[in-house]
């Protein structure tokens, strides 16, 4: 580990080296077919459901993100015929957009081209990327601005020019737009700038003038969590009810989510930008991936919310793992050192990758519970075959009835199934109290009645006067996960007008 460190070396060229842009772009089109050749299997994450629901009602902010992924869904399904490949495009493409970023952070800091190629190679592998870059969810945006803005930062130092302090803002506004985690990187990376002697580039009219874009390009969604009652709040106290649990599985997923190959890579280049006198000009970036890693763990965040800090520190790692590497002997003959270091990152992410993407039958989960690495493995099931359920009960009530009856889930997943495939069933609207669909409701005054599935019975029972379960649902194949023995009942006689009732079913968790 000393020698893939050392701390003392020189950079590695005196002037910036030239990019294997070639090498570079095969590895990002292979990450981005890999993720295209299974973006089909299993079907929707519940997250993916919510937000093509949202994207039908496009809004300057959400109870529990803000509205750059609503947006995404929206254009996706418009111009893909609102299809499941379609909608994955976009994350596919981000996973290649991170391995380019990353390896040209690499560069930025002075790798060669066996050093950039490596970076590369280490964010296609990267299993927290591979798993984030299958599905459309805030993650998938938020990793790509997090990789954007440290290279924007990255080439800010290594130039001394603060005109990129209009950049940086740029991207961390849009990014806010994203997913608000994006608000602790740029603490971090402050904190960075502050403790070194970078910090007389904050002594600039560009750095204001980037806080004044990023600061237009975030509030129209503060405006509109201010105009609401800050709904967020209420999700991050529901989110800290897993923080110990959060705690003390945080730093071996830092291992397990990168892999075990790529964390001595990582490492190295954290302690390389922390110590090399030439990495001295970077320190403020790897200590702000420091600080974003290791808060996140102090506010028992989840292990995945800093995953875009590593692609600095694997773009960091590529400079010293060259050097070490191009310091050994060739092995087996011609072999050399750097093709073997590229196929234990490749065996680390194909070890990985039933974690990680949907690639086996989705039966073997009910064997094999990969879904507890990976929640959303198990939550891309049989939302179809749900819904398909709900319309039995639905069409077996008497025509009288379902004329005043309205569809009500107990989660925003269900809702989202229920908006996606309900029509083709033929089922009304659907209405759940869960996040942002709550602020959709309340039912149609003129419904009286409701099947509803998920909802807690004792609720229902106090503002109907009659309930009955009528169903439950199985998911066919055994698999345990949050839908697998969902109950649906039928609620009659609704004791007052829906105006009155709908403020008892919200739920922002």
């Amino acid at each position: 580990m000393n020698a893939i460190t050392d701390v003392h070396a020189p950079p590695l060229t005196e002037r910036s080296p030239r990019s294997p842009s070639r090498g570079i772009a095969l590895i990002a089109i292979a990450a981005f077919l890999l993720e295209l050749a299974v973006s089909g299997r299993y079907g929707y994450v519940r997250d993916e459901l919510y937000f093509l629901a949202a994207g039908k009602q496009l809004a300057f902010g959400y109870v529990d993100q803000p509205a750059l992924t609503p947006l995404i869904a929206r254009i996706s399904a418009a111009l893909t015929g609102n299809s499941l490949v379609g909608l994955r495009l976009v994350p596919a493409l981000g996973l290649a957009a991170i391995v380019v970023v990353t390896a040209a952070i690499s560069r930025a800091l002075g790798a060669g081209r066996t050093g950039q190629l490596l970076a590369a190679l280490a964010a296609a592998t990267c299993g927290e990327y591979i798993a984030a870059m299958h599905e459309l969810t805030t993650t998938m945006p938020d990793y790509v601005f997090w990789a954007v803005l440290l290279l924007l930062v990255t080439r800010l130092l290594a130039s001394q020019d603060p005109r990129w302090w209009l950049a940086v803002g740029g991207c961390a506004g849009i990014a806010a737009d994203a997913k608000w985690n994006i608000a602790f990187l740029v603490a971090a990376l402050a904190a960075g700038f502050l403790v070194t002697d970078a910090r007389r580039l904050l002594r600039s009219r560009y750095l204001l003038l980037g806080l004044i874009i990023a600061t237009v390009l975030a509030v129209p969604d503060v405006a509109w969590q201010a105009a609401h009652g800050w709904p967020n709040l209420a999700v991050f106290r529901a989110l800290q009810t897993q923080a110990w649990h959060n705690r003390s599985t945080y730093w071996q997923a830092q291992v397990l989510f990168t892999g075990l190959a790529l964390t001595p890579v990582w490492l190295a280049g954290l302690i390389w930008s922390l110590r090399s006198p030439a990495a001295r000009r970077f320190r403020p970036v790897a200590i702000g991936c420091a600080i974003a890693i290791a808060v996140q763990f102090v506010l028992g965040g989840k292990a995945y919310y800093p995953g875009g800090a590593y692609s600095f520190l694997l773009a960091a790692g590529g400079g010293p793992a060259e050097r070490w590497l191009a310091a050994r002997k060739p092995l087996a003959g011609p072999i050399r050192p750097a093709a073997l270091a590229a196929a234990a990152m490749l065996i680390s992410a194909a070890a990985f990758l039933p974690v990680a993407l949907p690639v086996l039958p989705a039966s073997v989960l009910r064997t094999v519970p990969l879904q507890k690495i990976n929640y959303d493995l198990a939550e891309s099931i049989a939302w179809p075959r749900q819904v398909a359920l709900v319309a039995r009960q639905y069409g077996a009530l008497p025509p009288g009835l379902r004329r005043h009856i309205t569809i009500l889930a107990g989660n925003y997943g269900e809702a989202g199934a229920l908006d996606r495939y309900g029509p083709g069933f033929g089922l009304p609207q659907a209405y759940s109290g869960d996040n942002t669909f709550w602020l959709w409701g309340p039912p149609p005054a003129a419904d009286s009645a409701a099947v509803a599935i998920n909802v807690d019975p004792v609720l229902l029972r106090r503002e109907f006067t009659r309930v009955r379960l009528v169903a439950t649902f199985w998911n066919g194949i055994g698999v345990s996960d949050d839908e697998q023995g969902a109950q649906i009942y039928l609620a009659t006689g609704l004791k007052s007008a829906w105006s009155r009732a709908w403020p008892a079913f919200r739920d922002y968790s």
